[in-house]
C-alpha cells in the first residue's frame, strides 16, 4: 500500500515535519483559518502536533493528512512527474478520526484546505476524490463524514459533488455546522468522476 496519491493535477504526499513552515503559513492565512480553525491563529507547536498525529494515524489507521502540490508535467512526456516535498504547498487534504456526531461512534472525517489563489479550480474536489477512493478502496473505511461550516457554501457544494449527503434529521454542529456523510457501499456504487491516475 502506498501513501502517496496522484491525480491529474496534484501529487499528495503525507505531511511531514519538513512541511511544518509551509503548513503554518498556509493554516494561519486569514481566509484559510476562517473555516478551519474558527479564525484562531495556531502556533508552530500546534502544527507540529498535527503532523505528529497524522504520522501516527498513517502508522495505525492507514490514513492521515496529505500535502497537496501541483504535478510537474514534462514538456516531452505525456506522464506527469512527481511533485517533490520542496515544491510549493497549495493545500492539504486528508482524513482524521473523531467522535462522530451522527450516532455511529467514532467517525472518519475528511478535511481539506487550499490556498485562496487556487480556489474555484476544482482542486479541492479532485484531492478529496483521491482521498475518498483511498479511504474506501485501499483502507476499507466504511464511512466518512464532513463537518461543513454553512458560512462556506462552497464546501457544501464539494461534499455534494463527492456524493456525500446530509442526513435529513442530522444534528447541527457548533456555530450551525452541518454534517455530511458518505458510505463505502454507496461510494463504490456511485463512482463519481475520478481524476486519479495509476
Amino acid at each position: 500500500m502506498t501513501d502517496v496519491l496522484r491525480t491529474v493535477r496534484l501529487a499528495l504526499h503525507p505531511v511531514a515535519m519538513s512541511d511544518q513552515a509551509a503548513l503554518l503559513t498556509h493554516w494561519t492565512g486569514p481566509l484559510v483559518r476562517r473555516h478551519l480553525f474558527d479564525d484562531r491563529l495556531i502556533s508552530a507547536v500546534q502544527v507540529a502536533e498535527i503532523i505528529d498525529s497524522s504520522e501516527r494515524d498513517f502508522a495505525t489507521e492507514g490514513y492521515g493528512l496529505w500535502a497537496l502540490r501541483p504535478v510537474r508535467w514534462s514538456v516531452d512526456a505525456d506522464d506527469p512527474g512527481p511533485a517533490a516535498p520542496g515544491d510549493p504547498l497549495i493545500g492539504v487534504a486528508g482524513l482524521s478520526h473523531h467522535e462522530g456526531p451522527l450516532g455511529h461512534g467514532a467517525d472518519v472525517e475528511i478535511l481539506y484546505s487550499l490556498e485562496p489563489d487556487h480556489w474555484g479550480q476544482g482542486l479541492a474536489a479532485e484531492a478529496s476524490r483521491a482521498v475518498l477512493d483511498y479511504a474506501f478502496g485501499v483502507v476499507g473505511v466504511r464511512r466518512v463524514t464532513a463537518e461543513i461550516d454553512m458560512a462556506n457554501p462552497t464546501s457544501a457544494e464539494i461534499a455534494l459533488q463527492l456524493g456525500m449527503r446530509r442526513p435529513p434529521d442530522g444534528p447541527s454542529g457548533p456555530d450551525g455546522a452541518a454534517y455530511y456523510a458518505a458510505d463505502r457501499s454507496r461510494w463504490i456504487g456511485y463512482r463519481p468522476v475520478v481524476d486519479a491516475v495509476p
